[in-house]
């Protein structure tokens, strides 16, 4: 990412994007649509959106059949990838090079029937309890890790309970904070 983007141009045109492909009312067809993530949080280091779709059947993979063909039906869609992830819950469509207006932006659908898999109780509440200070550390440190390309599997979700929850606001302080978990739980 250029270093001139901040997190509220990339949300800007993340919105545009959306926008764009008719994402949240293609997917509200389907049942409760949600921007989650670093777009709903505006907490953006990178080109990147996620969506969550929570459906009322248990038809997880007919959803998904019907989502992946309307995307490949729209004109700057040349490819998705599909990953079942039943066993945690869902299944995720990923479109990972959508051309925007100033970069390319990957594109994370998940589509699941259990509420609790859904990003959307996390993100209202750290809209409700992140303050201007929690969010400043949360990109600095996001940064760090997108500039090491290591912001990926989860570690944005792991810095904000970090962050919100444990005091942390440098990168030595999540380094310390990723130790410790790592040595509760018995992988160190």
């Amino acid at each position: 990412m250029p270093a001139n983007d901040t997190s509220a141009e990339l949300k800007a045109e993340a919105e545009t994007v959306l926008r764009k492909l008719h994402l949240p009312a293609t997917l509200s067809r389907h049942g409760q649509a949600r921007v989650v993530g670093s777009v709903a949080l505006d907490l953006l280091v990178r080109r990147d959106i996620d969506v969550h779709l929570l459906i009322s059947s248990n038809d997880v993979m007919g959803v998904c059949d019907q989502v992946y063909r309307q995307l490949l039906r729209q004109a700057d869609i040349h490819e998705v990838r599909i990953s079942d992830h039943r066993d945690r819950g869902g299944v995720k469509i990923g479109i990972d090079a959508y051309p925007g207006g100033a970069g390319v932006w990957a594109i994370d659908i998940w589509i699941t029937d259990r509420p609790e898999t859904t990003g959307f109780a996390l993100v209202e509440r750290l809209n409700r309890e992140l303050k201007g200070e929690h969010r400043q550390a949360i990109l600095a440190i996001k940064r760090h890790y997108h500039a090491e390309g290591k912001l990926r599997d989860g570690l944005s979700a792991q810095i904000y309970e970090a962050v919100a929850n444990h005091g942390v606001r440098t990168v030595d302080d999540f380094e310390r904070f990723l130790a410790r978990a790592a040595g509760k739980a018995g992988l160190i």
